[in-house]
């Protein structure tokens, strides 16, 4: 059968589309290949690919700048996918085989050609296993992006396929959109319905065929011999769905496995990564995109194209073109600020932040405008919604939902929450979103979820009867000063958020449109068990300082190395100060706990540990210990920071990010730092994002006079617990909570 393959590429993808059409054209030489281009030039040299080009203008897309202009980039190069596949028929083709570009194809598709004779389509699902229920990719993730994947859609010569084509594309003219909340992703969720309304649809369960983070946990990929397979059947095609071409040590960005939790498909995706910065990933990974800019230059923010869609009243007066007229949408195009001037906005705030007394100088109405106007943000005016009879019908207080037994971030969050709503007497439940068999009902009429925004649609799934019938808020951590675009959608189903510093205020409500209020944690220890460092092998007797960080929250980010250099550069061998590092969860990341053992090998002063403590045994150690260093390079809160604040500790941190709410230099230690650009990922952390990378000089300076400066660091003590307990106290943290509810309806004005 005369086969066609194609994938579609905006120009910054060119990298991939020319991996999968190398791999193709070893396997399938007999298959034509070709590359839809999305938004801009194909490539300059035509005869050097192995493939051939063709340019969007090919197809023909109803009224299609109207079309170019209501998506994103990902929703764009999704719609079209009809529309080239009914191109690619036109030309003669009795099989059509789409394949997403960041797919690699390692034998022949044979099972394509063993399909029943008369099908309409293949179609691969994303999971022919079970999983387990507390697994990031659960079967109910899985139904909210659909049943198959669409990066391998395969259709052949039919009576239907014609009607097939009409119909998926009338749903992808208008409604290829990222929207879970209204069960909508793309094109892909559009295709569950198409076995049902369409004959001779083939599903493929050979599961050689797309492979993935989605279905690893129950795929086991094995080479031996050159040869790979997966569950005893042969590897086809590997989707390398997130995997970041710079190699951050996890399998996806979209996903917690690592790349020492894959057995051997360790090797594959180290093999492509390779590929792909072979294929020049550094040339063609900032190509700009045509339909990312309005007719003058200026950039189309998302957000425009989302008002572009919902409004017939701008898109009647944007007419036939709206790229060309950007001033229909001033309003959305100025709430974000390019990453320069936001930063450069964001270092003003906090230089005059340090100069507060001299501000507070200037009326309150000054004060406030200049706030807004560096931060790029209005504070968030109460906004009381009436939610209907079942709200109504609510006694005031709030439902907390987390996950409470999680020795986590986020898990600790919660816990502190629930402290702070009893210091105040504020009514409260506590639900664990870690129990997928709960059903709970709302007792109380505002939700507070301490839930990062990556997981907040599949816990709206989770419990939608909570999110129907009361006031819902987010709370979320996020350590850099870009927001993910990809997790702006996870606002959806919420009123507002709650940002536990002002770093991570400023980094959200750039990108949301709901209110992001400041909410700092409140912070108490008060559980000890007896831990003190000599248990943990330091010597008896050494000024001890403890810098302690979980390889879960990405090492690079903690950068405990940054604390060994700094150490090393503030005491010679012999000194009697010590360096505790203590490790958490180093066994789901043995390869990372491997190399710092290594590197701190034969070190003098310096003592590893990653034996497993309990809180109060945490607490214990963190009391007995005489100082904490925590050279990071981003915080959201900086939670350990705090709580060795309450006990008195001097704290030498890196001066930036979540700590600067409350560390300051007459109660700690900053660091000073200089902002560099991610030049790859880290877990989460992209590349061309900024973090800090600390000054050690500084860093070394700071430790050496907290050892050698009595009064200075009797002084830090006192300063550093009266901010805590004072200002970051639970009962500080619940008062807080009930101006805002009281300010929003929520709860009844006092007497």
């Amino acid at each position: 059968m005369q086969t066609a393959v194609f994938t579609i590429i905006s120009p910054n993808y060119r990298h991939y589309a020319r991996v999968l059409m190398d791999s193709v054209k070893t396997h399938h030489a007999d298959w034509d290949r070709f590359v839809l281009f999305v938004g801009g030039p194909a490539v300059s040299d035509p005869a050097s690919e192995s493939f051939t080009a063709v340019p969007l203008a090919a197809l023909p897309l109803p009224h299609a700048r109207q079309f170019c202009f209501r998506y994103t980039i990902l929703e764009l190069n999704t719609a079209v996918k009809p529309w080239m596949f009914e191109h690619l028929f036109a030309r003669g083709y009795g099989r059509v085989v789409y394949l997403d570009p960041d797919i690699f194809v390692y034998s022949p598709l044979a099972e394509l050609d063993a399909v029943p004779d008369g099908s309409l389509m293949v179609l691969t699902p994303h999971l022919t296993g079970a999983g387990a229920g507390d697994e990031p990719t659960t079967e109910r993730v899985i139904l909210q992006c659909g049943t198959y994947n669409l990066g391998f859609l395969a259709l052949m010569r039919h009576p239907s396929l014609s009607a097939f084509l009409s119909w998926w594309q009338t749903k992808l003219e208008l409604l290829c959109i990222v929207d879970l909340e209204h069960g909508l992703f793309v094109d892909q969720k559009w295709m569950d319905l198409a076995p049902g309304l369409f004959p001779d649809a083939t599903i493929l369960r050979h599961e050689g065929f797309n492979v993935a983070y989605w279905n690893l946990r129950q795929r086991d990929v094995v080479t031996r011999d050159g040869m790979t397979n997966v569950n005893d059947h042969p590897l086809r095609f590997f989707h390398f769905s997130g995997v970041d071409p710079v190699l951050s040590g996890t399998v996806s960005r979209y996903d917690t496995l690592t790349l020492g939790e894959v057995g051997d498909a360790r090797s594959l995706i180290e093999d492509y990564t390779t590929r792909v910065r072979a294929a020049g990933y550094e040339s063609s990974r900032k190509a700009p995109y045509a339909f990312g800019v309005f007719s003058d230059g200026s950039r189309v923010p998302d957000a425009a194209r989302i008002a572009y869609r919902n409004s017939l009243e701008l898109r009647t007066e944007a007419g036939e073109d709206p790229f060309a007229r950007p001033d229909l949408f001033l309003g959305l195009r100025d709430r974000s600020r390019s990453p320069l001037s936001a930063r450069i906005a964001l270092r003003s705030y906090r230089l005059l932040s340090r100069a507060r007394p001299l501000v507070r100088l200037l009326p309150r109405v000054v004060r406030v405008a200049l706030r807004e106007f560096l931060l790029g943000r209005k504070d968030p005016a109460p906004v009381p919604r009436k939610l209907g009879a079942a709200f109504d019908a609510l006694p005031p207080g709030l439902n907390v939902i987390g996950y409470i037994h999680h020795d986590t971030g986020v898990g600790e969050s919660v816990r502190l929450c629930l402290q702070a709503c009893e210091e105040v007497s504020l009514p409260s439940q506590l639900v664990d979103a870690a129990n997928p068999s709960l059903k709970p009902a709302a007792v109380y009429r505002a939700n507070i979820y301490h839930v990062n925004a990556d997981q907040t649609l599949a816990v709206h799934q989770q419990f939608p009867q909570l999110f129907a019938s009361s006031y819902n808020i987010g709370c979320w951590h996020w350590e850099l000063p870009e927001f993910p675009d990809a997790w702006i959608p996870s606002a959806a189903p919420l009123h507002e958020i709650w940002a536990p510093s002002a770093f991570v205020q400023s980094a959200v409500s750039r990108k949301v449109t709901i209110p992001v209020v400041h909410m700092p944690h409140g912070v108490e220890v008060t559980n000890f068990a007896a831990c003190p460092p000599r248990e943990l092998g330091v010597p008896l007797g050494r000024f001890t300082f403890l810098c302690m960080f979980d390889f879960s929250s990405v090492m690079t980010r903690k950068n405990p190395m940054g604390a060994v250099d700094a150490f090393r550069r503030a005491f010679p061998s012999g000194s009697q100060a010590a360096l505790l590092i203590k490790a958490a969860h180093a066994s789901d990341h043995p390869a990372e706990y491997a190399e710092l053992q290594e590197r701190l090998q034969g070190i003098p002063n310096i003592y590893l540990t990653d034996r497993r403590l309990s809180r109060a045994e945490v607490n214990g150690l963190i009391a007995s210990s005489d100082g904490i260093l925590s050279l990071h390079r981003s915080e959201g809160f900086g939670l350990i920071l705090a709580e060795a604040m309450y006990l008195g500790k001097p704290v030498v941190a890196t001066g930036w990010s979540g700590n600067m709410d409350f560390m300051h230099a007459t109660n700690s230690c900053p660091v000073g730092y200089e902002l560099v650009t991610l030049d790859r990922g880290h877990g989460a952390y992209e590349a061309g994002q900024q973090w800090a990378d600390p000054d050690l000089d500084h860093a070394a300076h700071l430790l050496r006079r907290v050892v050698d400066d009595a009064a200075w660091r009797q002084h830090l003590s006192i300063q550093a617990r009266h901010t805590i307990r004072t200002h970051f106290s639970p009962r500080a943290a619940g008062l807080r909570y009930r101006q805002r509810l009281t300010a929003l309806g929520l709860l009844p004005r006092p007497h």
